[in-house]
């Protein structure tokens, strides 16, 4: 799932109708695309796909495979940079730009912004574990090879429905919700 998803997760789970302004017109519109609906509304095979990748971060997906592939070149242009480098940077870029699109999206409906009680903490943590077990999959990752990297897969499907498994646990409806 997207982090404009969960961003939008967290917006709708405070009560805060996540706002948007059209191309065409430039009014402001509720979301209303499918990954802005709780999961409750879609059907069944959508929601056990949700608890496969619900929380694995497809932006930063596409970023890491980008710069995996451009490792090569980057080691000999920068020689400090490393597939090791690459992954943790990638792991830390995760929760920061799930805050900063939470936080864009909540300035954007007009509210203050809330403060670290506030802040979306467990989707970060989710999407932070899941893209960190999921990058161990990708090939040419720095700690796995062949084999592993491969079992490594089904790991990150099981550790993204874990995660999907325990969210009631850690993220409790918003007071006054």
């Amino acid at each position: 799932m997207s982090l404009n998803a969960l961003s939008s997760h967290e917006l709708i789970r405070r009560g805060i109708a996540p706002w948007t302004r059209t191309r065409r017109s430039g009014n402001l519109e509720s979301a209303a695309d499918s990954d802005a609906r709780p999961a409750a509304d879609e059907n069944r095979v959508t929601n056990a796909l949700n608890a496969l990748v619900g929380y694995i971060p497809t932006e930063v997906i596409t970023l890491y495979v980008a710069a995996l592939s451009a490792e090569t070149a980057l080691h000999s242009t920068f020689q400090i940079i490393d597939a090791a480098k690459i992954l943790w940077f990638f792991v830390g870029l995760t929760p920061a730009l799930l805050l900063l699109i939470y936080l864009s999206k909540v300035a954007a409906t007009g509210d203050a912004l809330p403060g670290p009680g506030k802040w979306p903490w467990w989707k970060m943590c989710a999407a932070t574990i899941a893209f960190f077990v999921w990058a161990l999959a990708v090939p040419g990752n720095p700690y796995l090879k062949d084999a592993a990297a491969a079992i490594s897969g089904v790991g990150a499907m099981l550790v993204s429905t874990l995660l999907s498994i325990v969210t009631p646990i850690f993220e409790r409806p918003a007071p006054g919700v």
